[in-house]
């Protein structure tokens, strides 16, 4: 089942936009998570295969975040990598072209449209189209787990619904990874926090991290967004 809404794609200055709902109807077993696949795809269909496609405002802001995702991964030598969000698969673009590793790259993503898309792009590269909540799913495993953009937008979901579904959707994923996982959220240290964004607070989420995955982590808040990146590991360095 899934929701059902009325977007509006809006436009505010510095080319910033945001989603908004004009009116959203949860049927009883649909998932936060069918909002938000609904506003990216709505992305995509309006901007395609761009940054803006996958609701970054710009490409520079991009990269930077692709950047601070790669540098998650500690080795330098042979590394797999699911990329968990894929959306338009733009992880793997910036790898190719900024990373000299020899990665063994796979994408996720909850989106059938954004998978299709991907699949059409990258020929020989594997891509998931799955809802690894489903106890008959099995989730890949990889050395390292990124979750690049899956976690800060809200699009109308309420605040403890999604970080409910935030810490149920990592805690679930985090064995798969051997070695490490990386994901970001919105920074509550703003000039003001946007309704439709996930701002969480940095106590907040390391006392979810080191209570139920690891006390080997990393928040990373250096790279001049609003925003900040958490670095979990298995083992200390």
């Amino acid at each position: 089942m899934m929701f059902r809404a009325d977007y509006r794609v809006i436009y505010k200055p510095a080319d910033a936009f945001y989603c908004q709902l004009d009116e959203v109807f949860q049927l009883p077993d649909s998932g936060p998570y069918d909002a938000l696949v609904a506003h990216y795809e709505a992305c995509l269909a309006r901007h395609g295969d761009t940054p803006q496609g996958v609701d970054w405002p710009d490409a520079g802001g991009a990269a930077t975040r692709y950047r601070i995702m790669a540098e998650a991964m500690r080795e330098r030598d042979r590394v797999d990598v699911l990329d968990f969000g894929c959306g338009a698969g733009h992880f793997l673009d910036y790898l190719r072209q900024s990373d000299d590793r020899k990665l063994r790259y796979r994408g996720l993503d909850l989106s059938a449209r954004f998978i299709d898309l991907c699949r059409r792009k990258y020929p020989g590269v594997t891509f998931d189209c799955m809802d690894v909540m489903q106890n008959e799913v099995v989730v890949p495993e990889a050395d390292y787990i990124i979750m690049n953009g899956v976690f800060t937008e809200r699009c109308g979901v309420p605040y403890e619904t999604m970080f409910d579904t935030m810490t149920r959707l990592i805690a679930r994923v985090f064995p798969h990874a051997r070695k490490g996982m990386a994901f970001n959220l919105m920074s509550k240290h703003v000039d003001w926090e946007r309704e439709d964004l996930f701002h969480v607070p940095y106590d907040r989420i390391s006392h979810f991290v080191v209570g139920q995955l690891s006390r080997h982590h990393l928040i990373r808040a250096d790279y001049g967004l609003y925003e900040y990146t958490v670095y979990v590991y298995k083992a200390a360095a």
